[in-house]
């Protein structure tokens, strides 16, 4: 059985007291550059691996941060934890991550739990459910919180921009001949979706055009197949000739009814997708998106995270907002004569 290198033995290699060791290693300001050079190289030759969970208890950290994601089933989810994910390990830090599935009982209780665990702090992905919101407003000053997606005056966040997007892709249609226009977003009466209709009403406006809200069905969640809905808007008597639609089952179900219906994008609709992942790469044709880096969305929040944890006192409520791309694919053309 291979013994494991201890703060002694680093000491003995180096030549010196073992708190020495202790605070070399730990970034003590009161360690002069050439004895935290000799006890680190001394460290390095013996393969020492400080013990975390013990050092955390001694300076009163675990160094896990919890992840909270509504449901880890959206394609968006797994490019914005693995953003989170890089930027805490360069840090030394673990990710516990836990999914709410949608529900907002099992989200409350995760939330619960974060609070009563022994965490340094965490990242709150685009909670739908008000209660768990005003649950991490005045836990803030308690365990230090980031929110994805979720505008709450006071707390840092990292924003998603969908007004102005939306507005840039439904002008693209307008600007083809597009009039009739159909979005399929969820949480109609929740801020993304109120967001993404203004943005669409405002396009309109500007055009000079009255809005086409009858081509907006009411959807719950983005983990809904969109088919149905799809269905039901192409058997209106001026089915729509164009479709913006957030890139999740609600588009793969309404490109299937397409699809079965025999009509081709974009020779009979034209095709606009709110946000973009790997798959979207190998569709036919290539669709034009509205992008966002969600890697960066995942980052920006774990710097967040670790400038709060590096300074909680002092640290000022920071808010970031990322801006979408417009990507022109193939999936947009004048609409059908």
């Amino acid at each position: 059985m291979v013994k494991s290198v201890s703060v002694l033995d680093v000491a003995r290699e180096a030549g010196v007291a073992a708190g020495s060791v202790s605070r070399a290693l730990n970034g003590s300001k009161h360690v002069s550059p050439a004895l935290r050079a000799r006890v680190t190289e001394a460290a390095r030759r013996l393969g020492y691996q400080p013990n975390a969970q013990a050092r955390g208890l001694r300076l009163g950290r675990s160094n896990i941060i919890g992840m909270l994601v509504n449901d880890m089933r959206h394609p968006m989810y797994a490019s914005i934890i693995a953003g989170v994910e890089h930027e805490l390990s360069l840090q030394g830090r673990m990710l516990l991550l836990a999914d709410a599935h949608g529900e907002a009982a099992r989200e409350q209780a995760i939330f619960d739990t974060f609070q009563r665990c022994a965490l340094d702090g965490a990242i709150i992905g685009a909670s739908y459910h008000p209660d768990v919101m005003q649950a991490a407003h005045y836990a803030g000053n308690r365990l230090p919180l980031v929110l994805i997606d979720r505008d709450v005056e006071g707390m840092d966040r990292v924003c998603l921009e969908r007004r102005n997007a939306l507005r840039v892709a439904t002008r693209h249609l307008l600007n083809l001949g597009h009039r009739r226009i159909a979005l399929i977003t969820p949480a109609l009466d929740r801020v993304p979706g109120g967001e993404r209709i203004a943005g669409y009403d405002d396009a309109y406006r500007q055009a000079g055009l009255p809005a086409e809200r009858r081509y907006i069905p009411r959807m719950n969640s983005p983990l809904q197949d969109g088919g149905e809905a799809m269905a039901t808007l192409l058997d209106l008597p001026e089915p729509p000739t164009a479709l913006v639609c957030l890139g999740t089952r609600l588009l793969s179900g309404a490109l299937r009814t397409v699809r079965k219906r025999g009509m081709q994008v974009p020779r009979d609709l034209s095709v606009v997708s709110i946000g973009s992942t790997d798959m979207m790469e190998f569709a036919n044709p290539p669709l034009t998106c509205l992008r966002v880096d969600l890697m960066s969305t995942g980052r920006a929040a774990a710097r967040l995270m670790l400038r709060r944890l590096e300074d909680p006192v002092g640290f000022v409520a920071e808010r970031i907002e990322l801006e979408s791309e417009l990507v022109v694919g193939e999936s947009c053309g004048p609409p059908p004569a």
